[in-house]
C-alpha cells in the first residue's frame, strides 16, 4: 500500500515537472512533506528515511527550475550585499567537505548524506523561495496550500487529544511522556504528524502563515476568516503539549507588529485593528458558546503548561544559544566532527559519541550542533554569512514601503515569521533536523530576498501605466 501511494505521488511530480511545471511540482511536493509522517507510520518499522522524501521532491523541482532558467540569480538575490554571491559556493563546498569528513570518521554514508542534506535544504529552499516571491500571486496560492493541508492535519491533531485509537493518530515509536505537574502526565496529540513536537512547530507556522495572509487580501470576510483560522491554529497547538509553539506564535507577532509599524500606512493599521477585534471577538463567542464544554476535563492543564513557557525563554538561551558554544568548541577537535556527527534521526545516531553528556547537551542547541560538525571553518564561513544576510534584509526590508500595502502586509510576515524562529533553532534545535521544516522555513526566507526585484517589476508597472494614461490624455486633447 505505501509504495503503491508512493508511486502515484512522485509519479505525478515527474509528470508536472516533465512539462516543465515547476509551479505546480512545489505544492505537489508540499504534498508529499506533508504525507511523509502517516506514511512512514503505515510503514513496517516506520522507516527513518521517509523524512527526506520530500527534500528529493523539492531538490528535483530546483533542477527543473535551474534548467529553464539557466543560471542561479544571485547577483539579484543578493543585491543588498554582493559579497554573498562569492560565499554561496564557499558554503556549499564547506558541507561537502564536512561530508566526507564524517564519511571518513565513522563510515557510514547514509548518516553523511542526511547530515549534508541537513545544510543544503535551507539552501534549495532559500533559491526556491526567491523564485517564488517574485510572484505574489503565487506565493499566495502555495501558502493557501499549506494552510489547507494544515487544517485537515490540525484535525487529525484535535482527534487524538480526544483520544481517538488509530496507528494513524499515534506518535512514531513509543512517543514522549510529558510531565505537566506532579500527579498528572500525558502523551502530547500528533494527529497524522509522527511526533508531538513536529504537530506543534507545524501548527504555529501555519498560525503564523495564516495571519500573514489574511491581511494581505482586500476582502474583510476572507481577513477575518483567515484570522480566526490563526487563531484555532494556535489553540490547538496547545494539544501537543509542547509549550514552544504558543512562545513562538507570540513573539512572531511581537516582531511583525514592530516591523508593521515601522513601514506601515494609516490605512493598513486600520485594516490590522479591525481584523485583529473582528476575529477575536467572533473567536470568543465561538470558543464561550461551542468549545468551553468539548475540550475536556483536562484542557486547563494544557493551558497552564503553555502559559510557564515564557519562563523559561531566557535560563534555556543561556544555556543552550551560548553555553552550547564552548561545549561545541571543545568537542569539534578544529576541524569538526563532520555533517550528520550530532544527527538525531532514527537509528543514525552514532553510538559511541551519542552516551556522553556532551553530545546530548549539544543536540539540543542549534549553535552548538553547527560548530560541532563544520568546526572553526564552518564558524568564520557561517558568522561572514550571517552578518551578510543581516544586512541584506535589512535593506531589503527598507524597500518593502514602495510596495503596494497588501503585498508589503504579506512579505513583512514572512520576514517576522523567519526572525521569530531564530531563537528557536538556537536553544531547540532538534526539530529543525526535519527537512520539512527546513524548507518552509527557508522558502519564506528566501521570499524576501526577492524584493529588490519585485520592488523593480513594480515600478515597472506603475511607469506603464502612467506612459499609457498620458498617451491616452494626449490623444483626448487632439
Amino acid at each position: 500500500m505505501t509504495t503503491l501511494v508512493l508511486i502515484v505521488l512522485f509519479g505525478g511530480l515527474a509528470l508536472l515537472l516533465a512539462d516543465g511545471n515547476w509551479r505546480g511540482g512545489v505544492i505537489f511536493s508540499l504534498l508529499i512533506g506533508f504525507l511523509q509522517d502517516p506514511l512512514r507510520k503505515l510503514t513496517p518499522g516506520q522507516p527513518s528515511l521517509f523524512v527526506g522524501l520530500v527534500l528529493i521532491a523539492i531538490a528535483s523541482c530546483c533542477l527543473v527550475l535551474l534548467n529553464r532558467r539557466d543560471h542561479f540569480s544571485v547577483n539579484t538575490m543578493f543585491w543588498g550585499s554582493p559579497l554573498l554571491a562569492e560565499w554561496a559556493p564557499i558554503y556549499l563546498y564547506l558541507i561537502v567537505f564536512q561530508g566526507l569528513n564524517s564519511l571518513v570518521r565513522y563510515g557510514n554514508p547514509l548518516l553523511s548524506v542526511i547530515g549534508v542534506a541537513f545544510y543544503f535544504a535551507p539552501a534549495f529552499g532559500v533559491w526556491l523561495g526567491f523564485q517564488i516571491g517574485v510572484t505574489p500571486r503565487l506565493l499566495r496560492r502555495i501558502l493557501f496550500f499549506y494552510l489547507i493541508v494544515s487544517a485537515i492535519f490540525a484535525f487529525s491533531v484535535l482527534l487524538s487529544y480526544r483520544g481517538w485509537s488509530h496507528p494513524l493518530l499515534k506518535e512514531v515509536g513509543s512517543g514522549i511522556l510529558i510531565n505537566f505537574r506532579y500527579g498528572f502526565e500525558a502523551q502530547g496529540a500528533s494527529g497524522l504528524w509522527r511526533t508531538s513536537e513536529i504537530a506543534a512547530w507545524q501548527l504555529a507556522a501555519a498560525s503564523c502563515l495564516s495571519f500573514s495572509v489574511a491581511l494581505s487580501l482586500r476582502d474583510s470576510s476572507s481577513t477575518i476568516g483567515l484570522m480566526m483560522s490563526s487563531m484555532a491554529f494556535s489553540l490547538v497547538a496547545l494539544f501537543t503539549g509542547r509549550r514552544k509553539s504558543l512562545v513562538l506564535v507570540v513573539l512572531f507577532l511581537g516582531l511583525y507588529l514592530l516591523l508593521f509599524s515601522r513601514r506601515s500606512t494609516a490605512a493598513s493599521r486600520e485594516q490590522l485593528i479591525t481584523a485583529v477585534l473582528g476575529a477575536a471577538g467572533i473567536g470568543y463567542a465561538v470558543y464561550s458558546l461551542l468549545l468551553v464544554n468539548e475540550l475536556g476535563a483536562n484542557f486547563n492543564e494544557y493551558t497552564s503548561r503553555a502559559a510557564t513557557g515564557f519562563g523559561d525563554i531566557s535560563s534555556r538561551f543561556n544555556t543552550f544559544a551560548v553555553g552550547g558554544v564552548g561545549t561545541a568548541l571543545e568537542v569539534a577537535q578544529g576541524i569538526g566532527l563532520g555533517a550528520g556527527a550530532i544527527s538525531q534521526t532514527g537509528n543514525l545516531r552514532l553510538e559511541g559519541l551519542q552516551k556522553t553528556s556532551q553530545m546530548s547537551f549539544i543536540s539540543e542547541s542549534g549553535s552548538g550542533k553547527i560548530i560541532a560538525e563544520l568546526g572553526l571553518p564552518g564558524l568564520l564561513v557561517l558568522s561572514v554569512i550571517f552578518l551578510l544576510l543581516a544586512k541584506t534584509f535589512w535593506q531589503n526590508f527598507l524597500l518593502m514601503r514602495l510596495l503596494p500595502p497588501q503585498i508589503f502586509n504579506l512579505y513583512v510576515g514572512l520576514l517576522a515569521f523567519s526572525l521569530a524562529n531564530i531563537p528557536f533553532f538556537l536553544t531547540a534545535s532538534q526539530v529543525y533536523s526535519d527537512p520539512f521544516v527546513l524548507i518552509i522555513l527557508s522558502l519564506c526566507l528566501g521570499s524576501n530576498l526577492a524584493m529588490p526585484a519585485l520592488v523593480h517589476a513594480f515600478q515597472q508597472r506603475q511607469l506603464a501605466q502612467l506612459s499609457v494614461s498620458a498617451s491616452v490624455s494626449a490623444a483626448g486633447v487632439e
